[in-house]
């Protein structure tokens, strides 16, 4: 039988992957007995806006968003985000997420239906190359 564990995203440092977005690694394979799914905290600096990109067709995505006033792309349609919102990215769309606070954080939680192979996520592959693994507590 599997056993279930908690993450204080608090305890869990942060990936800095550029002046716009940072990352905090929460749920995957490497702290916890999940095999199906892997939950990211990413945190969008007030004002920025990432350009459209996609992953494999394999990878479906999930958005929660957690805190912050957001827009997301997909395809080219706009949506407007807000707290409790949910947002459904299909592997191998075009998307974008942007902040559209100049003064507080955009928070997420992404959501990933399984583990990304290398190439398939640059966020979780920066930080394997950072740090080794993908998942590291500051008292680490």
């Amino acid at each position: 039988m599997r056993k279930g564990n908690v993450v204080r995203a608090s305890e869990v440092k942060t990936l800095f992957v550029d002046e716009t977005y940072s990352s905090k690694m929460l749920i995957d394979r490497t702290n916890s007995a999940t095999q199906n799914v892997q939950i990211n905290m990413g945190i969008v600096a007030p004002g920025a806006k990432h350009a459209d990109h996609n992953h494999p067709a394999e990878y479906d995505e999930l958005y929660l968003i957690m805190k912050g006033e957001g827009v997301v792309r997909l395809d080219g349609q706009e949506y407007d985000l807000s707290p409790g919102d949910v947002v459904f990215i299909p592997g191998g769309s075009y998307h974008a997420i942007a902040n559209r606070s100049d003064t507080e954080e955009l928070v997420i939680f992404t959501v990933w239906p399984k583990h990304p192979e290398e190439g398939a996520n640059f966020v979780y592959d920066q930080r394997i190359q950072e740090w080794g693994k993908s998942y590291v507590t500051i008292h680490d």
